[in-house]
């Protein structure tokens, strides 16, 4: 049963680093999206490469394990593609004060 449990615990350990890894990625990929630059327009056209390469997998017969993978990517993928709304200001000037 010892081993079971540093199994399941070596496990844990990969997937939340896996985790943390996609959102260290991802936050890198909305980064480079949004810059505005020659490198956003390259890193729109690989996200739409994958987009389509996950959308043929996505047509063949997978295994419920690989099917929740290819899923999960496609969802990434389509989160990315979408614009982000722009920010608004953390705050506003209100013109009150006193005038000379």
């Amino acid at each position: 049963m010892a081993d079971l449990n540093a199994v399941l615990t070596r496990l844990n350990d990969r997937l939340l680093r896996l985790e943390g890894e996609l959102f260290v990625l991802r936050s890198l990929a909305r980064a480079t999206l949004t810059a505005g630059d020659d490198h956003a327009a390259r890193m729109r056209k690989l996200v739409e490469a994958a987009k389509i390469a996950l959308d043929d997998e996505a047509r063949r017969p997978l295994d419920k394990p690989t099917r929740k993978y290819v899923d999960a990517a496609t969802a990434l993928v389509d989160e990315l593609l979408v614009e982000p709304t722009p920010a608004r200001p953390l705050f506003t000037v209100i013109d009150g004060g006193r005038r000379d």
